[in-house]
Formats: C-alpha cells, structure tokens, sequence
C-alpha cells in the first residue's frame, strides 16, 4: 500500500471528536508533578485505553521520593487555595485560584503572611542578602523561582511574588520550585506568581516612593512520598527483538493545552485510531518488532521507566518520537512545527528519513503547487538540529535516537493563556496521522531504505545552509596547555538543572548564572556536553568540532573551559 493511502486510512480513522473529550478531561486536572491531580490523570489516560482489544495497557510506577540519576527527590504537594492583593497604599487583586491554578508557585509552602513589598529584580543583588533588607519583606522578582525563593528566603523574607518579563502582560506564569521533602520541611514562606501587569503596577507605587504591602494566602500540603505513573499501551506481547518508543508527557497545570495536553491527547487518539485498524485486520505486525506508546510525566517519569527497560531488562529500543506542544494555531501563538533531529553522533538515519518523509507527505497532501508539480506544506514547518527542553533528551543519553515534534515559538507558553481555543485539531490530526502511519510502516516491515540517501545529502546540507555565515570558519589554534587531555562522563544518567548545580555549587552560583545567561551556553552545560562526552572521551578541541559539526557555531575555547571545570566539580566529568 502505498503511503498516500495508508495517510487516507489512518486519518478516516482518527477521530477530533473523540479527541475533543479527551483534551477537555485531561485539561481539568492540575497535573503538577508530585500532586494528586497528576496520578488523576494517570488513571484517565489508563482507564481510557484499557478499552483497547490489541494492546497491552500497563501502569509502571516510581516514587517522587527517590532520587533517580541526577534528578533528586521532589517533595508530592497538593494545592486547594491562593490568593495575593495589595492591601496598601490601594486594593488590587494580583492573583487568584478562582481565575487561575498558576497563582501559586508549584510547590510552594502553605501559609498566610502579610509584608512590605521589596523590589529584587533578577535577585542577583548580593547586598540586599548581607544587609537585612529583606527580613519580614514580601519579595517581588522576575528571576529564577528556586534560586531567589531558596536564598531570600535564608534571608528572612516571608513571602514571594514571581513575574516573567517576555510574555503577555495579563498573563499568569506556570513557575515552580521543585523542592526536595527535606527542602519542604524547612522552607515556609508561600509564593504567588502574578501576571506583568500587575507586577508593573505594584513597581509604579514603590518608584514614586510609597509603601506597598501585599497579603499572601496559600493553602497547600506537601505529601511525603508521591506516586511516578508511566502509562504503557504497547504491541510488545512478545519478546521483540527491537522495540520503538513514541511517547509524549503528560503533566503541566490545569487548561495549559499545547504544553501539553496536545502531545498527550494526540497520543491517545493515534493509538485508538491504530487499534481500530488492527482490529479490522488493516494492520499486522510481525514478530521481531515492537511499539510502545508510553504517557510519562516528564523528566521525572522517563528517567526510572528507561533505567528500568533498558539498563534492568536490557531491552533494545532503536528510535523514539517525542510529541510536545503539536496542535497549535499557528497564526495566533506565532509557532512553526520543528522536527527536532537527534545529534550526529546519536542517529537513526532510516527511522529519521521516514518520519521526515512522511510528515512532509501529510503536511503537504491535497495542497497543490500552482502547476501542480508538487504538493505544498500548509503548515509553517522546519527541521532542526538536536535541541533540548523535554523527554527526548533522556531518551538520547540511553543512546537511543530520538526525535521531538515540537511547535515554537508559542507566546503564550508556560502561563495560562495557554488555552483550548489556541488549539488547532486539524494540525494534531496530521501528526496523530504521521505517527500512526510510522507505525503502520514498520510494524508491517515495509521498505525504508529508498530516500535515505536523499535524507542523508538533505539532513547535512540544510543544516549547513541554515546555520553557517559564508565566512564560518572553525579556528583550529588550540587554548591552554592540556588541550590533548580528555573528558569522559563518569556522572548518573538525568539533566542537569540549575536547582542541582545549586544544591552542590552554591558558592559557586553567581559565576554560573553568569555563564548560563546565555540560552546556548546554558544548553551546552545542561545538555549537549555532558552527553557529549556520555558517549566517548573528548577533549576541549574534540568538543569544539563536535559542537562545530552539529551547530557552525565556534564557542570560545575559555567557555569550554569553565564548562568542564563545573562538570568536574560536580563530579560529572573527569579526565583520562
């Protein structure tokens, strides 16, 4: 059969009603990791495809109480109230439950306080630590949530108000803290994130002089030892040889749609789309290979599954496909569809030529060119080099390749602007689509290997053409006397955040925030070294060509530098 009628098939069979249930049930849970909500919609997700006659449903299930990797233990929490206003000089309403679940910072402490507001900015002010500025103040900032909450409030504050500057003025942010149980124990002071608007507003009283104080109420719990829930639907009955993970995370607070309800929901649409198929005999697959569909919440979720199907199992899992943020209304959240490659040196050149191929396919179908010589995508659509933000990364550092489908930019990410009416479920049935026929194809074992060449030449030279100035040139003088000395990643598998980095180098920390105040410099530290040197021995000038190879882009070898200095002293990286 060929792919245009494997498209037509599947797509007759995916259902935007159903789809529409979907979307609006999970939407109803406030999904933060470690709360309640969050296994609500395990069981959802769980009990939704329990229905299906060819698949295996299953529930794996972790503990947010153990540490896994890098990624240490997060305190379970559960929100039932929160409220912020200005009490003086006037009355404004800052924050609300009633309007919106982002109004407490996830995890933040329960707690009722009322304070004079003070002004930190970024929160990296060192003075207003050392002097006692802050004692019995109610903290305003737009910094990083759990560095200023953790160091002002050692400081004495009794409250925070967190904003984010770069987005909407009326929105309300989905900030958090992902405190540790030992964190949550001794932390107390309740935090509010508030939209711009009325962070601005709050500033224009304290620039003219006047006293500003705000009354906080959160009510909160924090839960000792909070359940991790992995949802499986798999076609894996047997003992496969080889099996293909397609996955999609499901966590994220309340009516927050495209991060990422979409993923999730598409997901399960496709899978009961495909079950539907092989039901009706449309589908078979054979006995060396296998899928899983997999619903993790993110980060947390997939670290343990794959330590477990992969380092405990020894399964072998060829390819992933990440689906995050895919069904957005590109002309409102100003986004384009990315298919996010895997790097060089983590690839499956076959499995990524036919989902490339068929995207384009799907994307493109029914949409003539004015002569009709080809078909016209009639979506905004790219393909990029391997970036980080979401579970394919965790994928990549078992070795797995893995894709990610991924709409960005989006205006309203991360707040709770981030609504239904922003979700476009014609475009997430085009990739509901393009998943089911993937799957379709290898389940079926059909020929893959016909464009690989063409991938190849495509992959490699659009990335050059897109990345590379005319004048790119990579500088090949080395620095420093021990530029012949490699780095291997001797460190636990996870991603490194911030929150960790500060947990261990806290005296350490304004360099840090210092270097990662560039966003590339900041995903060389958290993501693409360390995985660099996860899968051989490198040194400073081999990490340079890496980086070179993948991104044109030649980072000044005195960055490198205090890149591996840091891994080192997080015991991550060691010299051989």
């Amino acid at each position: 059969m060929k792919i245009i009628d494997m498209v037509s098939t599947l797509a007759n069979n995916f259902s935007i009603i159903e789809m529409k249930e979907v979307v609006a049930t999970l939407a109803k849970f406030h999904r933060i990791q470690g709360s309640d909500e969050l296994r609500y919609a395990a069981e959802y997700i769980y009990n939704t495809l329990r229905q299906l006659s060819t698949f295996d449903v299953r529930k794996h299930v972790f503990s947010y109480g153990e540490s896994y990797g890098l990624h240490d233990p997060v305190a379970g929490w559960n929100l039932s109230k929160c409220e912020a206003e200005v009490i003086e000089p006037t009355h404004i309403l800052l924050s609300s439950f009633l309007y919106t679940k982002n109004c407490a910072v996830a995890h933040s402490p329960p707690g009722t306080v009322e304070g004079e507001v003070i002004y930190v900015g970024k929160g990296d002010n060192e003075s207003l630590l050392n002097e006692d500025k802050v004692r019995n103040k109610i903290v305003l900032s737009y910094g990083n949530p759990y560095i200023v909450y953790t160091r002002f409030s050692k400081a004495g504050a009794i409250g925070f108000l967190f904003y984010k500057r770069g987005i909407n003025d009326s929105a309300t942010p989905y900030l958090s803290l992902f405190l540790t149980p030992a964190e949550a124990s001794n932390y107390t002071a309740p935090a509010v994130a508030i939209p711009r608007k009325n962070a601005n507003k709050i500033l224009s009283y304290l620039e003219r002089g006047e006293k500003v104080v705000v009354r906080i109420d959160v009510e909160s719990k924090f839960v000792s030892n909070a359940d991790i829930v992995v949802v499986e639907a798999s076609l894996n009955d047997n003992d496969y040889a080889e099996e293909m993970h397609i996955f999609a995370h499901y966590c994220h607070p309340s009516h927050e749609i495209n991060d990422n309800v979409s993923g999730a929901a598409t997901l399960i649409e496709t899978v009961l789309s495909l079950d539907r198929l092989i039901s009706k005999g449309y589908i078979k697959h054979i006995a060396k290979k296998g899928i899983s569909f997999l619903w993790f919440p993110e980060y947390y979720g997939t670290l343990p599954f794959l330590m477990k199907r992969v380092l405990d199992e020894k399964k072998y899992i060829s390819f992933g496909i990440n689906l995050d943020m895919i069904g957005e209304k590109q002309e409102i959240t100003k986004s384009t569809l990315n298919l996010v490659l895997p790097p060089y040196f983590i690839s499956n050149p076959v499995y990524e030529s036919l989902i490339t191929k068929i995207l384009i396919d799907v994307l493109s179908t029914n949409n003539p060119s004015f002569n009709k010589v080809a078909n016209i995508i009639r979506y905004r659509f790219d393909i990029l080099p391997y970036e980080g933000g979401s579970d394919h990364d965790i994928y990549l550092q078992f070795s797995i390749p893995s894709v990610m489908l991924n709409q960005w930019p989006d205006i309203y990410y991360h707040t709770d602007e981030d609504d239904i009416h922003k979700l476009d479920f014609e475009i997430a049935k085009a990739i509901g689509t393009s998943i089911g026929v993937f799957s379709w194809i290898v389940l079926a074992d059909l020929p893959k290997e016909s464009f690989l060449d063409a991938y190849k030449s495509f992959r490699n030279g659009y990335s050059r053409l897109k990345l590379c100035d005319t004048n790119s040139n990579l500088q090949v003088e080395s620095f420093g006397d021990n530029h012949n000395e490699k780095y291997v990643y001797v460190g636990p598998k996870g991603v490194l955040s911030l929150r960790y980095i500060m947990r261990r180098l806290h005296n350490k920390l304004e360099e840090i925030m210092k270097l990662t105040e560039d966003d590339f410099t900041n995903f060389l530290l958290t993501r693409y070294i360390p995985l660099l040197l996860m899968i051989k021995p490198r040194t400073i000038d081999e990490i340079r060509e890496g980086i070179w190879n993948e991104y044109c882009k030649d980072v000044d070898p005195r960055t490198l530098w205090k890149i591996i200095n840091i891994l080192k002293e997080l015991n991550l990286v060691k010299p051989i």
